[in-house]
């Protein structure tokens, strides 16, 4: 027994979902399928990975659904018709050669431990087709559909399964789709949050006789690859923050080469040991904590200070105006002094 058409020939192209809408699909809501030569990435590409299986029709899902609750396993819905003869089908066809296919029940049954799972994964394309008609009412959001996918098919629909009563004279798309629908519309509010602010109380309209106006309470984030509207010359926010409000070049560590350089040439200039010039170069590049210097190079308080006091007499001794021009860079590496 054949539920789908003959398994499909070797082919070295890959059919996925093209984004651009046709006149062949625009009433399901899905991209275009076409042909190319590459896998996508993101939420097209998870799409992609999914149609490795069936789509079960609705008198497949009820088979499955009243094997759930009779207490059946996975091994056991096997060997229940049709599913013994859709497996039968396709381990001939791997037995004779024939390259795996689309939409394979036997990936389907490897993929699922429980029949629950079975079920949700079997109805990603009721998930898909209803979720993306769903995401076009709101095309100024940025929805992260990935998410959703995984919370639909590993939480919201195996829990549909495992609580559908046929005796609600629904079908399962239906009684599934009812669920996907509240917890879509929460999870839209949860990104609407996400990606907006409250309005400031100075941007309220004042109220009047004593009722507050209705207005704005939240303000939706700018992308930064979205383009600036009224704008002179058109441009994306992110050209605009990156022309506006350069970012200074941070200059620390060219500035901290510069003093050990001058701290070097003072101790050499001065005669200090290397624990002097150490300590010295501690003491600048910490702030003068003391105890920290000490910690770090793994001695005594008490032993700091006495090479701070020391490197100073010997500074002292060479001469503030020495000191100054080392400092200000007029004096040379070779030791002019």
């Amino acid at each position: 027994m054949m539920r789908r058409e003959p398994a499909l020939p070797a082919c070295p192209v890959l059919t996925i979902l093209k984004p651009p809408m046709t006149e062949n699909n625009r009433s399901t809501g899905l991209p275009e399928r076409q042909e190319h030569g590459f896998m996508r990435s993101g939420i097209e590409g998870f799409a992609d990975g999914m149609r490795m299986f069936p789509n079960l029709q609705e008198w497949e899902n009820q088979i499955a659904l009243r094997a759930l609750r009779e207490g059946k396993t996975v091994d056991e819905l096997r060997s229940i018709t049709p599913f013994r003869q859709y497996l039968g089908v396709e381990r001939r066809a791997y037995a004779s050669g024939e390259q795996p296919r689309e939409q394979s029940f036997t990936t389907l049954f490897s993929a699922s431990p429980r029949i629950d799972l079975l079920v949700s994964l079997g109805n990603f394309h009721t998930i898909r087709s209803w979720t993306w008609t769903q995401a076009m009412q709101h095309p100024g959001l940025n929805l992260p559909l990935e998410q959703f996918y995984q919370d639909a098919l590993y939480t919201i629909l195996p829990y549909q399964a495992r609580s559908y009563d046929p005796s609600y004279g629904s079908s399962f798309e239906s009684y599934a789709v009812a669920l996907l629908k509240n917890r879509f519309t929460s999870f839209v509010n949860r990104q609407k949050r996400n990606q907006s602010a409250p309005v400031r109380y100075e941007d309220k309209p004042p109220s009047k006789k004593g009722r507050p106006k209705a207005s704005i309470e939240r303000v939706v984030f700018a992308r930064l690859e979205a383009p600036m509207p009224n704008a002179q010359t058109p441009q994306t926010f992110f050209e605009y923050v990156e022309t506006a409000h350069a970012s200074v070049q941070d200059t620390t560590q060219a500035d901290d080469r510069e003093a050990r350089d001058k701290i070097h040439l003072l101790a050499k200039l001065a005669g200090l040991t290397k624990p002097q010039e150490e300590t010295l170069i501690a003491l600048f590049v910490y702030g003068g904590n003391t105890r920290l210097i000490a910690q770090v190079h793994r001695c005594t308080p008490r032993l700091v200070r006495m090479h701070r006091q020391d490197a100073l007499s010997k500074l002292e001794q060479l001469g503030f105006e020495t000191v100054q021009d080392v400092l200000a860079g007029s004096a040379n590496s070779k030791g002019s002094y």
